[in-house]
């Protein structure tokens, strides 16, 4: 493990990481956690994790960080705040075993990274997880990640215009055929596999997920091939250009565990070019209707 990290820094940039990713599978989601007031092993550490879930303004024994997440403000309303998330953590707890606490000789920061994961877990089908979340989190760990802009390595000349009246039909046809060749490879599973190597430690489920990065890669090359109307051309070509840069974002992902920072741009870079390709569809089809 990058000593780089010390085992608090470690535990919230897992806790950042499984947030996106929750965000990535759910859209707008809500999300908790229910981690223990623990100093840094070192001090002087940039990253404190009881500065980062100590404060609580409103002295009802949560957090601020918490309530934010539950929608809650944390400056007022202590007492009600802590009945409604009291009553939310009793209802998932009674409804999700997941939820039980986690036993086991796993080291302290590890253990608390699981016992997170289970919580998120029986939180994935209630609440909201807002980008302004997202970014609170983010800034618990002392640095401003943000995804990259990657370059397109695919570009109009490359592409076969087809403008005969029925080329709609086929280019249909064609994405279709091409979508299920690759029904079993796997694609839009990854961020499933991520979660379990997160938090489970387990590097070979992180090899495998960034494994499903060459069937990205190899979409995106057929897909450049297929015959194109021209009315469509610019939002076929950046969706060939997207499928490759999930390629490449997911091929960062095997660094999740050893470096946690530059795994966590690997999955924003993911999350950025997913929701591109939905985007990219979004003007293909409004340009054939």
């Amino acid at each position: 493990m990058n000593r780089e990290y010390l085992p608090s820094k470690i535990f919230m940039i897992k806790v950042a990481f499984i947030f996106v990713i929750i965000a990535t599978i759910f859209g707008v989601y809500k999300t908790i956690s229910y981690f223990k007031n623990r100093p840094s092993a070192k001090a002087g550490d940039v990253v404190l994790v009881k500065d980062v879930v100590g404060k609580d303004s409103n002295n009802n024994g949560i957090a601020d960080w918490e309530e934010y997440l539950w929608g809650l403000d944390p400056l007022k309303n202590g007492a009600s705040n802590k009945e409604y998330i009291m009553a939310k953590k009793k209802t998932l707890s009674e409804n999700n075993p997941l939820s039980a606490p986690i036993t086991g000789n796993a080291a302290e920061s590890e253990a608390l990274s699981q016992e997170f994961f289970a919580v998120v877990v029986s939180l994935m089908q209630s609440g909201g997880l807002t980008e302004d979340s997202i970014a609170k989190i983010s800034d618990t760990i002392g640095q401003k990640i943000v995804p990259e802009q990657l370059p397109d390595i695919y570009t109009r000349d490359m592409l076969v215009i087809d403008n005969k009246e029925d080329g709609d039909i086929e280019y249909f046809q064609a994405l279709d055929k091409l979508n299920k060749k690759y029904a079993d490879k796997d694609m839009g599973g990854e961020l499933t596999i991520i979660a379990q190597g997160l938090a489970n430690n387990n590097p070979q489920a992180l090899r495998i997920a960034a494994s499903i990065a060459e069937s990205y890669r190899s979409f995106g090359q057929e897909l450049v091939k297929l015959p194109v109307p021209e009315k469509i051309a610019l939002g076929h070509l950046s969706l060939a250009n997207d499928y490759e840069k999930i390629a490449k974002s997911l091929e960062g992902f095997s660094e999740i565990l050893d470096n946690p920072l530059v795994g966590m741009k690997a999955l924003l870079n993911y999350k950025k070019y997913n929701d591109s390709i939905a985007s990219d569809l979004a003007s293909i089809s409004s340009n054939l209707e």
